[in-house]
């Protein structure tokens, strides 16, 4: 059995509210999060580099250029991320790290206080986007195709679900404060989903998230 390709992108979380067009770092965002009956709104207003090509992730919604800022698109998101890491294996969960308003920040981590021993995602999407050096254009990295759902096992003194409710300045000289969100989602059963990465702008790869019953005999 071939091994599995781990996949680990560290995003900056201060050019994913304001991208610096002299860096060009990879950002990343949260664009969808329901845990149980609780649908988290997209209550973060961002800029975020403008692609090329439209964006591939249907989630995503409207990406047009915004007014008076080249290169940069405005959209809503629950969260801006951190950290995505997963090892590859389509059993193990995808982990997250992102910053989220004090309202998201206060409802999650009610979650996390939970007596549950384990929380259902309905609904859980992100998108991040890198610049490849060589072509001179962003590109999607990762998104799933559609959003996936899964669950945050872990009873509530040994959570997979942790909330940060100090807050931190989105950016030096800008007073508005996040908070961050470590989340670790395992797929749900009987279920599989489709995975986009990408190494450049000009190579992408599917991977399948989860297993169905006819893998696991």
């Amino acid at each position: 059995m071939m091994a599995s390709i781990p996949f680990s992108y560290e995003c900056s979380t201060a050019a994913g509210f304001l991208p610096d067009p002299a860096t060009r770092q990879r950002v990343g965002y949260l664009t969808a999060l329901t845990i149980g009956t609780t649908e988290y709104p997209k209550d973060l207003g961002v800029f975020a580099p403008a692609l090329a090509e439209p964006a591939a992730f249907t989630g995503l919604g409207s990406v047009a250029p915004a007014a008076g800022n080249e290169g940069l698109s405005q959209i809503n998101v629950v969260g801006v991320l951190e950290n995505f890491e997963w090892d590859g294996a389509a059993g193990h969960p995808v982990k997250l790290e992102f910053h989220v308003s004090q309202e998201n920040a206060t409802q999650l981590k009610a979650s996390q206080q939970s007596t549950l021993t384990t929380a259902n995602i309905k609904s859980l999407a992100w998108w991040i986007v890198d610049y490849d050096q060589e072509t001179k254009v962003w590109y999607e990295q990762s998104f799933p195709v559609n959003a996936v759902s899964g669950v945050v096992p872990g009873a509530k003194d040994n959570p997979a679900l942790d909330v940060d409710l100090t807050g931190a300045p989105v950016k030096d000289g800008i007073d508005v404060l996040v908070y961050k969100v470590s989340i670790s989602v395992a797929p749900a059963a009987n279920a599989q989903y489709t995975l986009r990465f990408a190494n450049s702008s000009r190579a992408n790869m599917s991977k399948s998230w989860g297993l169905v019953v006819s893998q696991l005999h």
